[in-house]
């Protein structure tokens, strides 16, 4: 025993002959979404995204979504590689407060969705877009419903505008 002790402190004493690792780089800040290029986005919604999303959406309803994937979200963008956003692939919803609590009266499946959208959704998005929540008691904030989903009037027809302008925010908080 005493021999190998011995062999370990030659060992040592003589050193490696292989050069040091190099110390590794200094982590850098993750970029904001919006200096993202196509690849990095892609990455990023892929490697820290979906995981995040999909944990939330399986707890919310793990029948309906135990199969999420970027087709969820993106509907045939995520085919075709666009990845665009609002979609008309995912559930349009009413563009104005009365036809919002009247959809969710009458449908209590939307009501819960709608609920979990901004309970859960909406902050986990705006936390990993780097974007703050729309808060509609104030009309301020980047990042809600309308990145996602398009709106729809009363007739059922798509209404195009930049997010918030002009649109009657519903209130998540009243239903």
């Amino acid at each position: 025993m005493n021999h190998r002790i011995a062999l370990l402190l030659v060992l040592a004493a003589c050193g490696s002959k292989s050069t040091p690792a190099a110390a590794p780089a200094a982590p850098t800040a993750p970029l904001a979404w919006k200096d993202m290029n196509h690849e990095q986005r892609h990455a990023y919604m892929k490697d820290v995204v979906m995981p995040r999303s999909k944990e939330i959406f399986v707890a919310f309803d793990a029948t309906r979504y135990a199969n999420m994937d970027c087709k969820t979200c993106h509907g045939a963008g995520a085919d075709d590689g666009s990845f665009e956003m609002p979609t008309a692939d995912i559930k349009p919803l009413p563009n104005t407060e009365e036809l919002f609590m009247a959809w969710v009266a009458k449908d209590p499946d939307a009501g819960k969705v709608a609920g979990f959208m901004s309970e859960k959704v909406e902050p986990l998005m705006g936390e990993l877009l780097g974007e703050t929540v729309f808060d509609p008691k104030t009309n301020t904030g980047e990042f809600s419903c309308m990145n996602c989903h398009q709106l729809v009037d009363a007739d059922g027809k798509v209404v195009k505008m930049e997010p918030h302008e002009g649109a009657e925010a519903h209130d998540h908080d009243a239903h």
